[in-house]
């Protein structure tokens, strides 16, 4: 809070005042979210004061009586006072209603948990209002005072996704204190902040943006079959094959998947998406479209997303039959960075396994982080199954495992349209 106390300066005045010029500000109940359900991480970015300089913001008094000495003016145009104390206030006040706020005010270097946010959230206060009396009258030891703050806060939220402001909302807060305490200002104005966090809270619009519209973790007895258009035309080789895969990217990483309809309709691991609602999907062309996460069946760890938008390069299942051991395979995905999308390797069916009740191919195909959920395909281009897990994912080998592409689709009761006869396409 230093930052913003250098930014106050004072001017002497006298006659004699009351202490009782902050507004009263009401606090409303909050509206908590429910143990247990989804709701989006948040993360306080930052909160900036945004006044003009030479503002008259409060006065500053002394003595028995609190007779005004000052007023209390603002000297810089703008600061940012997203410091620990406001950060720590923030977090204390959503972790009171559950809510999932994420990131360490202590933390000194990179903050692990901020990658998990999926909103942020930003104050911009632009009204400031401080009564400060110092009860000893020839004292300018600021650690002692008494009096009050009031604050207008313009808060708005950011989808980490999507990258835009979704959300913007105003809020007030204020604080009073008759009786003299340490840290003065700083107290007042982090005790507003505190009221202003909590009408935030209680604000339905801020509430419904942080809950999700649905779980989308749906297990497969409680799907309902979903009827899709496959591919219409017959597979073209690996290489045109590249067109119909995607990189699914997260608020934590990204994953890979390919597009299983030419209606939008997009397939990966669960483990991808984890609890997501909405992700973004990154098309072989470089273009970014925003993908519903349909449903998903996280035993068989296998996700269905809805793209939105139609007409795209969809891949050819092979669904009827299954490869044969030592047959030739390749695999599509986005290994470890963003840039290396679309990237093949090649390799033979090695084995089939069987690994919690659950059929896996068994391949020599390289694949690493950020393959999960991208397509494996035969060499005519058709799709056989997806990247799940590697035996040892913690060592450099080409010991890799491969959801059957029949068993995804079943366990995600997808069917296709009896006039796409590719989505049975045997080579």
């Amino acid at each position: 809070m230093r930052t913003f106390f250098a930014a106050l300066g004072s001017i002497l005045l006298f006659g004699c005042s009351a202490t009782g010029s902050i507004p009263v500000v009401t606090t409303q109940a909050a509206l908590d979210v429910t143990e247990g359900s989804d709701a989006k991480p948040l993360l306080l970015s930052r909160v900036v004061i945004k006044l003009h300089r030479g503002d008259d913001v409060g006065k500053q008094m002394g003595g028995l009586f609190c007779k005004t000495r000052g007023r209390l003016i603002w000297r810089a145009g703008r600061a940012d006072i997203g410091n620990e104390e406001l950060a720590q206030t923030f977090q204390e006040v959503l972790k009171q209603s559950n809510y999932p706020v994420v990131g360490d005010p202590d933390a000194l270097f990179d903050d692990a948990g901020a990658s998990q946010a999926e909103l942020k959230v930003a104050g911009q206060i632009d009204k400031l209002e401080i009564d400060a009396c110092y009860p000893d009258d020839n004292s300018q030891n600021y650690e002692y005072a008494k009096g009050g703050a009031y604050i207008h806060v313009n808060w708005q939220i950011y989808d980490v996704l999507t990258r835009k402001v979704v959300y913007e909302v105003s809020t007030e807060g204020a604080y009073k204190n008759d009786s003299t305490s340490t840290y003065g200002i700083p107290t007042f104005i982090t005790g507003a902040f505190d009221v202003a966090v909590r009408n935030l809270v209680a604000n339905q619009g801020f509430h419904d943006l942080v809950m999700r519209k649905r779980n989308a973790q749906s297990t497969s007895t409680e799907l309902p079959p979903i009827q899709l258009r496959a591919a219409t035309t017959p597979p073209t080789g690996v290489s045109d094959a590249r067109a119909g895969t995607v990189t699914v990217i997260t608020s934590t990483g990204h994953g890979s998947g390919f597009i299983i309809s030419p209606d939008g309709y997009v397939l990966t691991n669960q483990h991808v998406v984890e609890q997501a609602h909405v992700v973004k999907v990154r098309l072989a062309s470089g273009r970014d479209v925003i993908g519903e996460v349909l449903r998903t069946d996280a035993a068989r760890d296998v996700a269905l997303i809805r793209l939105a938008e139609s007409n795209l390069p969809a891949l050819n299942l092979r669904l009827a039959t299954a490869p044969e051991v030592a047959d030739e395979v390749f695999a599509i995905g986005t290994p470890l960075d963003l840039a290396l999308d679309t990237t093949v390797t090649r390799g033979i069916v090695s084995a089939y396994r069987n690994d919690g009740g659950f059929k896996f191919i068994q391949c020599d195909v390289a694949v690493t982080h950020g393959n999960s959920g991208g397509p494996l395909l035969d060499k005519s281009g058709a799709v056989v199954g997806l990247t799940e897990k590697g035996l040892h994912p913690d060592q450099t080998g080409s010991l890799n495992l491969f959801i059957p592409i029949d068993d995804a689709i079943r366990h995600l009761k997808i069917r296709f349209s009896p006039e796409t006869a590719s989505s049975s396409h045997m080579q």
